[in-house]
């Protein structure tokens, strides 16, 4: 009984935006349900879609429009998100930040040599990992996750098929997506996961410096200040976090 629930929840939602998905069962290896993506990821480009990994909490399923309004909300934040300049919004935001006393108006990062010799010293080579669709404490997959194979051609607007953004101190959606096409152009960033309150991307390129790792850290907390308040502590540790990572992990409380 449980697990058909589980089913028609994805179901639900599947059939609310229009696309086919693969269940993802919770004792799937992390490792398998990657090597999955990158199937799917090669498969999409010949087929016309994009894999992605939906964790399908209640909102999707209680908030969620009818096909026909959720719709018209859709291609309007599609349509939308194309007037967005990013740097002006990156401007914008960090002043702010810098109002709001979250940042310094002239931020320096350390000069700490423990942490100038961690970019020296780097040899580490950083995997693929999901944390967005993997529970800590049960050490495995999270319930009611598909891989959603998204009929688009751009991995940067997936965002807007699920109306994501606009939540507590989350950008617009239209914001989200300008932002992930400004670093798909830059890095090759993809959205692989997606929740109610999570994104995670994968890269095929990554920041090769401490100064890419150091303007990029900047930027992520301009988009989820989470990632500093509550997950990384410091500026300097979310850079590390950064530097030749194979994917990107943002959550808004």
């Amino acid at each position: 009984m449980k697990e058909r629930k589980i089913l028609e929840n994805i179901d639900l939602l599947a059939e609310k935006i229009k696309c086919d998905y693969e269940k993802i069962s919770e004792d799937s290896e992390i490792t398998e349900v990657a090597e999955r993506y990158f199937e799917l990821l090669k498969e999409g480009k010949k087929q016309g879609f994009i894999p992605v990994f939906v964790e399908v909490k209640d909102y999707f399923n209680e908030e969620f429009p009818d096909f026909e309004e959720y719709e018209r909300a859709r291609d309007e934040i599609l349509e939308n998100y194309k007037k967005i300049d990013c740097n002006q919004w990156f401007k914008e935001r960090r002043q702010e930040y810098i109002e709001n006393e979250y940042l310094d108006e002239e931020y320096e990062f350390s000069d700490d040599s423990d942490y100038l010799d961690y970019f020296k010293n780097f040899n580490e080579d950083k995997t693929f990992y999901l944390n967005s669709i993997f529970d800590e404490e049960t050490g495995k997959i999270r319930k009611n996750v598909g891989l959603f194979k998204i009929p688009a051609d751009k991995a940067y607007e997936i965002p807007g098929w699920f109306l994501f953004g606009g939540f507590n101190e989350c950008p617009l959606p239209e914001e989200i997506i300008a932002i992930s096409k400004y670093w798909y152009e830059k890095y090759d960033a993809r959205i692989a996961a997606i929740t109610d309150s999570e994104i995670e991307f994968y890269l095929e390129k990554f920041p090769e410096t401490q100064e890419e790792a150091e303007k990029l850290a900047v930027e992520q907390f301009l988009v989820s200040e989470d990632l500093v308040f509550q997950i990384y502590d410091e500026l300097e540790e979310l850079s590390k976090g950064l530097y030749k990572s194979r994917n990107w992990y943002f959550w808004w409380d």
